[in-house]
């Protein structure tokens, strides 16, 4: 017997589920074997890392996240040694400091991608080219699209 066809509204819950769960298990699998970071610390390392002369402001709303909940969360990287403040240079302004890496943030983020690439590339060894392609244009798609907030 045919199952039924899913109605949008559970196609659109059933993608929602399993984004969440590659995202816990990337998560997971990074904390458990490289570098026990969490979600909020990974994100903000990887912004950070990308983002060069960030500062808090710019993450609290590329995040669409409130600047207090963003300070908090740049403390505690501060505090583990993860992030610093860039030396402030002569012309720069005076409404926050630059954010950038250390090494041991550094170190840290790229032990957390690499247990999270090699988990990726293991779910995927046996996808062909096409599937392959296909996957990461519909992903490219969906992550171009900037949600409103």
């Amino acid at each position: 017997m045919a199952r039924p066809k899913a109605s949008r509204a559970q196609l659109l819950d059933t993608i929602f589920e399993e984004i969440n769960v590659v995202t816990r298990r990337g998560t997971a699998r990074a904390r458990r074997l490289a570098a026990p970071l969490s979600y909020v610390e990974h994100s903000l390392l990887q912004f950070i890392g990308a983002t060069q002369g960030c500062r808090a402001t710019d993450i609290a709303s590329s995040f669409h996240l409130n600047r207090s909940t963003v300070s908090r969360q740049v403390a505690s990287l501060l505090e583990q040694g993860l992030v610093e403040y860039a030396p402030r240079s002569e012309d720069a302004h005076h409404r926050g400091r630059e954010l950038r890496l250390t090494n041991n943030g550094k170190s840290r983020l790229n032990s957390a991608r690499g247990e999270q690439r090699k988990a990726s590339f293991e779910r995927l060894a046996d996808w062909s080219e096409d599937e392959l392609k296909t996957f990461a244009q519909l992903l490219d798609r969906y992550n171009s699209k900037e949600p409103k907030v």
